[in-house]
């Protein structure tokens, strides 16, 4: 089989007979919301270039794999492979695409064009809880591991040497991005994210064996207002992953990822050369640079709207006040956990609770919880100190989460401040699952509604 990196997270796999299927194919930029990243190094793919499609996997939701456009752009004829946990509205999108949808279980082979193709089981992430490792395997006995965004769980490690002990070329995903909060706490985070990725890299070494192993993952961008994100967010590339690997792991041959590499696997051969599958651009400036951060409003909205109107934020600040008491607490168990052990400590003239601060303009209007009713109260005006623990968002960004409009964690790692004063009780980590129920599993039926109108409008723009 020949598999052609597509960048990012994506894969062309061909069989001999000069038919292919998809993996995670993004044409051109990522995202399904409010904000489309283009992808890095920037280029379109050019579906009539590659060998004839006869399917598509999508391995989960995140909008750097999942893009409504991309599939849009794809001959309707080709059935979509997605997990058995993807959620109700990606798969109903697909669907009302024109797409007939095949969902694929763990540990339960399928082949397409002769390839087989078993989905392996991760340790649960509770923010990619729809996604499997992809282990491709054909008839020369040439396999391909890659495992996506997942963390293998230990037990596919005895299968694995049960039933195909050495790959012909294993995928390491470089899936770290540096959220905002940290570099602007410490200008040195990025040193001590390099260390933990090197020594993840390291546990991939020992845990999968690999003869050989290219590296992919971390290819987006920012534009316009948000091009200053490129120097802070990919501290940890591509290029010093794979230098590092080189030094640290140097008996595994390691190639870096670049948008069109071919690798062609027979048994345990591997060849590579290149294959004219895409048109390349002119590429946005990623060097990055700890000082990025070090500006005024490290924290502006991704909405790019620093203020809405009366009409608007009085419908944000009802939702804070009406639903979003009752959405943490019945979505965000280790935080409720931690708030629950707060109050029987003492604070240090601290208010005893988990805070919002919802921005507008040049204006901040303060919400705490109140742990029994479940509720955020307005303390704007009588709040006489800060809450233990909360986050700080703007108006114009809750709106885009409410509305289903915009993946929750690009807001989450780009725009939102949090803080922990006291992280003995309130682990800084478990914030983000104030963020949990904006998800489409959490919230399938708007989700499906804001995915209809983008395709709508894809199809009319296409019309």
């Amino acid at each position: 089989m020949r598999i052609t990196f597509l960048g990012h997270q994506g894969w062309q796999v061909e069989n001999n007979k000069g038919r292919s299927f998809l993996l995670d194919p993004i044409l051109e930029e990522i995202g399904n919301g409010a904000a489309r990243l283009p992808v890095w190094p920037q280029r379109r793919l050019d579906f009539a270039k590659m060998a004839h499609i006869e399917a598509v996997i999508i391995s989960h939701e995140h909008a750097d794999h999942f893009s409504l456009e991309t599939l849009n752009a794809l001959p309707k004829r080709c059935p979509v492979y997605v997990s058995d946990l993807a959620s109700f509205a990606m798969l109903s999108a697909i669907q009302d695409l024109g797409f007939l949808v095949q969902r694929f279980k763990p540990l339960e082979t399928f082949a397409i064009n002769g390839i087989k193709i078993t989905a392996l089981p991760a340790l649960y992430n509770k923010l990619e809880p729809d996604v499997y490792a992809l282990l491709l395997q054909d008839d020369s006995d040439a396999s391909f591991l890659t495992a996506i965004d997942t963390v293998a769980h230990p037990d596919i490690f005895g299968w694995l040497a049960q039933h195909c002990p050495q790959r012909t070329l294993d995928n390491l995903t470089n899936n770290f991005v540096e959220p905002r909060q940290p570099l602007v706490n410490d200008a040195n985070a990025h040193t001590k994210s390099r260390a933990a990725v090197a020594a993840n890299m390291l546990e991939f070494v020992q845990q999968f064996q690999p003869r050989r192993a290219v590296v992919s993952g971390q290819g987006w961008c920012f534009k316009n207002e948000r091009a200053k994100f490129n120097h802070s967010f990919f501290s940890v590339n591509n290029d010093w992953l794979t230098d590092t690997a080189r030094t640290l792991a140097p008996h595994v041959e390691w190639l870096k990822g670049v948008p069109g590499m071919r690798f062609e696997l027979k048994g345990q051969d591997l060849k590579v050369d290149t294959a004219n599958v895409m048109t390349m651009y002119e590429s946005a400036d990623r060097t990055f640079d700890a000082d990025s951060v070090r500006e005024a409003e490290p924290f502006g909205p991704w909405s790019g709207e620093h203020a809405i109107d009366a009409t608007r934020l009085g419908k944000v600040q009802s939702f804070l006040r009406d639903d979003y008491g009752h959405i943490v607490g019945s979505y965000s168990p280790k935080l409720i956990e931690a708030l629950y052990y707060l109050k029987f400590q003492a604070t240090n003239g601290l208010s005893p609770t988990l805070s919002v601060i919802l921005r507008n303009g040049d204006a901040s209007y303060i919400y705490e919880f109140d742990y029994g009713l479940m509720l955020f109260h307005d303390v704007t005006a009588t709040a006489k100190q800060p809450a233990v623990a909360g986050l700080e968002i703007w108006a114009s960004d809750l709106e885009l989460l409410i509305g289903a409009q915009e993946e929750s964690f690009m807001i989450y790692e780009s725009a939102v401040r949090t803080w922990s004063y006291m992280p003995g009780f309130v682990e800084p980590a478990a914030l983000v699952e104030c963020f949990m129920w904006f998800t489409p599993r959490f919230r399938p039926k708007e989700t499906l509604e804001f995915y209809r109108a983008q395709s709508a409008a894809l199809q009319a723009k296409q019309k």
